[in-house]
């Protein structure tokens, strides 16, 4: 189950069809649902308009983990990672940059912890956590040599999933903002 909803006018995509359907379908291959309960969430699922509806569908079929799924750790050097859409969050994850850029956007994400530990190690590099509204962040443990360690984030709401970021950044700097917000001027929308 998803701990942040997004908005209910997020309007879903073919393709946030196709991967909601997926994993139905992996649930019947497993045996979690039988023939009677595929064929209505597929159904729910390819009349959905909004991601909302994609989620409710799919809310209690975690993925088949591959792997650990508690644990991820992205190299960046001279290049740029990024985790965006719809990928499956794991507890602890580790950023390490050298002269590069790192990208987690937790806004599409699937949730499953109540806290989420970032391990940020950044040189010469930049680490950019963005957050739906409502979670709370703690920054306070990163070490900043010639760097910046910035909270952007507004005031968290109760029960909300908890952000601890920890590590060093060196001549780097260690960013935790929401997405930015669309200007109807603006034709080429970035978070």
């Amino acid at each position: 189950m998803s701990l942040e909803q997004p908005p209910p006018g997020h309007r879903a995509s073919d393709n946030d069809r196709e991967r909601a359907a997926a994993v139905v379908q992996e649930a019947h291959t497993d045996g979690r649902l039988d023939f009677e309960e595929l064929d209505e969430r597929l159904t729910r699922i390819y009349s959905a308009k909004t991601q909302l509806e994609l989620r409710n569908a799919t809310a209690d079929l975690v993925p088949v983990a591959h792997g650990s799924s508690q644990e991820l750790t992205l190299r960046a050097r001279h290049s740029a990672q990024k985790r965006e859409g719809a990928w499956v969050v794991p507890e602890r994850l580790t950023a390490i940059a050298e002269h590069s850029s790192v990208k987690l956007d937790f806004t599409d994400a699937v949730v499953h912890w109540s806290d989420i530990h970032v391990d940020a190690q950044a040189i010469h590099s930049s680490v950019v956590m963005v957050i739906p509204e409502g979670w709370s962040v703690d920054i306070d443990q990163v070490e900043a040599n010639h760097s910046s360690a910035k909270n952007k984030a507004v005031a968290p709401r109760p029960g909300g999933v908890r952000l601890h970021v920890t590590g060093r950044a060196h001549h780097a700097s260690v960013i935790v903002r929401h997405p930015r917000k669309r200007h109807w001027w603006w034709p080429w929308y970035r978070k």
